[in-house]
């Protein structure tokens, strides 16, 4: 198997390339700021043992911190869905942010039509208010991802597989989640989606000017494919997010061969997300 590596995009060079890129690579940076706040990381759950780690845990966070986050992410969201820009005074943060946390879009559905705020752009930017948080719990909770974990959803937060590295000299395969930087084994020539090893019902699609460095891997058995990205090493999660972007010309293809993603989460969190109180001045 090749070892041919491409250079990582960087902000710069999708925005350069791919105008287009534009409103999502502003979401991803004001992500990235938000995951640095320190709130996110004290709220990771100091018992995480469901299947995935985060099944049945409680997210407990100040209403204050989710709401001006919230904020914030739909105001940079406005900029390309200018309806957006009034959407977090009408929404309750916590409950907006369970939502994303599940990917429920049922929910997101209701609760944005309740709102009177229109549904399309909501849906596309509220999973997003997830991540700073599931970025942090990834991080601190990557050593505990079982090794024998065979599945096409991540251990860690229960969402697909984003993309999958095949990495270093011996090319191995591992699987990575886009919203906590999970990073996972699969095996080759198996679909982690269905788990099928019939060769014969495995397909392939490489990229005109990438070949096998950047290729979708799919499956004639469920209809699934995910995208191989060749790296010497781990991704950061940043990176991880916008490979997944530069290789959107592999979606377009796989989807017009009639591929499919499944939707949601691969694996059920029922998170529960809380206020935790602000502690008055007498208290400190």
């Amino acid at each position: 198997m090749s070892t041919t590596t491409l250079a990582t995009p960087t902000v710069e060079s999708l925005a350069r390339e791919h105008p287009e890129f534009g409103g999502w690579l502003d979401l991803l940076s004001v992500v990235a700021d938000e995951a640095a706040t320190s709130a996110w990381a004290d709220a990771i759950p100091a018992s995480a043992t469901g299947v995935p780690l985060l099944a049945g845990a409680t997210l407990t966070i100040d209403p204050v911190v989710a709401s001006a986050w919230l904020r914030r992410l739909l105001d940079v969201g406005a900029r390309s869905a200018p309806v957006l820009a009034s959407a977090a005074e009408k929404l309750d943060g916590l409950v907006m942010l369970e939502a994303a946390i599940a990917l429920d879009t049922t929910r997101i559905d209701a609760l944005a039509d309740a709102a009177r705020v229109p549904a399309e752009p909501l849906r596309a930017v509220l999973p997003l208010v997830a991540w700073p948080w599931l970025q942090c719990c990834g991080a601190r909770l990557g050593n505990r991802v079982p090794a024998d974990h065979a599945h096409a959803w991540c251990p860690i937060c229960g969402a697909w597989a984003t993309l999958a590295e095949a990495r270093g000299l011996e090319s191995a395969r591992r699987l990575r989640c886009g919203r906590c930087g999970g990073d996972w084994r699969a095996a080759w020539l198996r679909c982690p989606f269905c788990g099928t090893d019939e060769h014969a019902r495995l397909r392939g699609l490489v990229g005109e000017t990438t070949g096998e460095a950047r290729r979708a891997d799919g499956c004639a058995a469920c209809g699934a494919w995910v995208k191989t990205i060749t790296t010497l090493g781990a991704s950061p999660i940043g990176e991880v997010r916008l490979l997944d972007l530069a290789t959107v010309d592999l979606d377009v293809a796989a989807l017009a061969r009639g591929w499919k993603r499944p939707g949601g989460v691969g694996a059920a969190l029922d998170v529960h997300v809380v206020a935790r109180e602000r502690r008055r001045w007498w208290q400190r």
